[in-house]
């Protein structure tokens, strides 16, 4: 089980990476306990991913397969990419900064579901030019937060940590679209 205490530790190590403070880095436990406990921060957004889904109305007329597919699907990205990583690290010769980078990454996801959910939410519920732009400025920014972790937290250089996060995206997307195939019948 995890303590608040580690749960702080980790969102703390989060947010100071979010405001380009390298030593955020130093606040992950990249220990192999530390590793598997950093995946509790898929069950801290999971909240947050379910409720855009039900303003999207996702749910209206899905039954328990739909449901199903949701969840498992949500399980698969958490563990797809970071599975993938473990081959690019090593690729790449950072194998052994991977457990690190694994461990940034999950943490880093509930700082980008703070900042992102509240304004998903308006653009959800009160539609207008301004939160639209607002929302895709801050997915910008998201993705720019997510290859510094990965600048910092690999050890690579910031192109490098560009493909990181393409690849990440590129993976999400793939497997978004296979859920919904499933789903939808």
């Amino acid at each position: 089980m995890i303590t608040a205490d580690e749960i702080a530790r980790g969102i703390t190590g989060a947010w100071l990476l979010a405001k380009r403070n390298r030593a955020g880095i130093e606040w992950f436990d990249d220990s192999d306990g530390g590793f598997w406990k950093s995946f509790w921060a898929a069950v801290l957004v999971a909240p947050a991913f379910l409720g855009l889904d039900l303003l999207a109305g996702e749910f209206a007329d899905a039954g328990p397969r739909h449901l199903a597919v949701k969840l498992i699907s949500y399980v698969i990205d958490w563990t797809a990419f970071p599975l993938v990583m473990f081959y690019i690290a090593a690729t790449l010769g950072r194998g052994g900064q991977w457990a690190r980078y694994v461990v940034a990454y999950n943490w880093s996801a509930v700082v980008q579901v703070g900042i992102l959910f509240p304004v998903a939410v308006l653009a959800t519920l009160a539609p207008m030019a301004g939160t639209a732009l607002l929302a895709q400025a801050l997915t910008i920014l998201m993705l720019i937060y997510r290859a510094f972790v990965a600048h910092v937290a690999l050890k690579v250089n910031l192109g490098t940590a560009a493909g990181v996060v393409l690849l990440d995206v590129l993976l999400a997307g793939l497997l978004k679209n296979v859920a919904e195939r499933i789903a939808g019948g």
